[in-house]
């Protein structure tokens, strides 16, 4: 549950879904687009949620919870950071199996997948980090994907971004807080 409110936040500017929603525009194969993209973000979940799980028998928790304010702390930036919108020229006439590489290679390391990592490294339950990533993130892109990229210039889009910046900072911190033993 915590991924999934981690994940659905860090991504309330929509660039994921602004992004899925202008290669679905761009491509012919609207179904098969829109699954490379889930399935990237699957294989790049499991292996943070791997990799955390990995890291949940090796690390202590205070260093664990330290790695989760970090990536509450970048996600934050990062959803304040001005959006740009990138558009890829070769996208839409790649084969699929390059659009699945870029796709693949494009996520790697994803603000998403270091909150799924750090989160399962706080438990040790990776599977479930990963599923509750997946979850926060589709929900995170569903109004960008029925509405448009034109969204997230609305007044109210901003509002919801910097919300949600402070509620990941805010955790963030009092996450580090608790691993500090400065409150319970």
């Amino acid at each position: 549950m915590l991924a999934l409110v981690a994940v659905l936040l860090a991504n309330a500017d929509g660039r994921s879904g602004i992004a899925l929603s202008r290669l679905v525009g761009v491509r012919g194969d609207r179904r098969v687009t829109v699954g490379i993209a889930f399935g990237a973000f699957i294989v790049n979940a499991a292996v943070a949620a791997t990799a955390g799980a990995l890291a949940n028998q090796m690390i202590g928790q205070g260093i664990a919870a330290l790695l989760v304010t970090l990536a509450m702390l970048s996600a934050a930036v990062a959803l304040l950071w001005p959006l740009k919108p990138v558009g890829d020229a070769r996208a839409d006439d790649a084969s699929t199996i390059m659009f699945a590489g870029r796709m693949l290679a494009n996520q790697f390391g994803d603000r998403s997948h270091f909150l799924i990592a750090a989160l399962a490294a706080t438990s040790g339950a990776g599977q479930w980090a990963a599923a509750g990533g997946l979850i926060g993130w589709t929900l995170s892109m569903l109004p960008f994907l029925a509405f448009g990229p034109a969204l997230a210039e609305r007044r109210a889009a901003r509002n919801l971004r910097w919300a949600a910046a402070v509620i990941l900072v805010l955790w963030g911190l009092r996450t580090a807080l608790g691993a500090f033993g400065l409150i319970g």
